[in-house]
Order: C-alpha cells, then structure tokens, then sequence
C-alpha cells in the first residue's frame, strides 16, 4: 500500500530558458510523494531514503528516466546535452551572471551523466560541451555525442554513481 500513487512523477525543469515539464517514474513511496513540495524535492526523497521497491531497481538501472524519451520526443529537450535544471537551480544561476542551463542545449544524457562521481566538475564538463557545440563541425560534434553515449551506456550496465 505504501508504493501506491500515480505511475509517473512531473516536474518543472528548465531547458534553453523555457520551463517544461520532465517526466519520470515515480519511485518514490505514498509518503514521501504526499510530503513533496515545490521545487527539486524529489532528489532530495531520493537521498532521505523513500524508494518503492520498483523504484530502487528503476534507480539502480537508471530507468526511472527512460519517460524523459517523451520530452525528446515532444522537443522539450534533446538526446544529447547538458540536463535541463530546476527552476530555483536555474534562477540562482542566472543571479549570479552564470547562463549555461539558459544558453545550451539540454538532453536526456550528457557529458556528466557520462562522468558519473565527477560532481564536483559539473560546470566544467557543461562549458566544455557548449564550447565544443558551438564550434565544432557537425562531424566532430557527432563523434563526440557518441562517445558520451557510449560512456554512458557503461557508466549505466556498471551501476557508476549510485
């Protein structure tokens, strides 16, 4: 009884300055979902502990993001690029003058996701994404958007970061 609730969990992300909705499963139990707030509160539910059973495999596996195939699909976000951010993440960025989550585009997977534990670089590795999509040609931008699926396929099949 505990796991019941809605299939999917919704919630308001950022990408190239527009506000869409980013589709998950919903992994996490009746109480954490009805304690939820405003904002990336569902991250933080995910770290207090209040996985479904379902929901630690689809977290173990990364599956609890395959809805997101929707939003590439729909053109909220593409395959390839940084992730699209909560909007509070987003705004306190843009109050500091930083515009990487405004200006690049976002994607399902990206150079973090294939870095996974690499955390602390995460600002790096989006700023060497957006300087490598706004200047390299459209061959070299394709080899190295297959190399960041590729890592993280194996970042996945090795359960990296969790």
């Amino acid at each position: 009884w505990r796991a019941r609730g809605p299939v999917f969990f919704v919630e308001d992300r950022v990408a190239m300055g527009k506000v869409f909705g980013l589709i998950k499963f919903r992994t996490l139990d009746a109480a954490a979902l009805a304690a939820l707030g405003p904002g990336p509160t569902h991250i933080k539910s995910l770290e207090d502990g209040h996985l479904t059973r379902m929901g630690r495999i689809l977290h173990r596996w990364y599956l609890d993001e395959l809805p997101q195939l929707i939003n590439v699909v729909r053109g909220d976000m593409g395959l390839i690029g940084t992730r699209p951010w909560p909007i509070d993440a987003y705004e306190a960025e843009l109050a500091r003058g930083i515009t990487r989550k405004k200006d690049m585009p976002s994607g399902l997977v990206g150079p973090v996701q294939s870095r996974k534990g690499a955390g602390d670089k995460e600002l790096e590795l989006d700023l060497a994404y957006w300087e490598a999509y706004k200047t390299y040609p459209g061959w070299k931008l394709l080899l190295l958007d297959m190399r960041i699926l590729m890592r993280s396929a194996k970042v996945q099949l090795e359960h990296k970061g969790l």
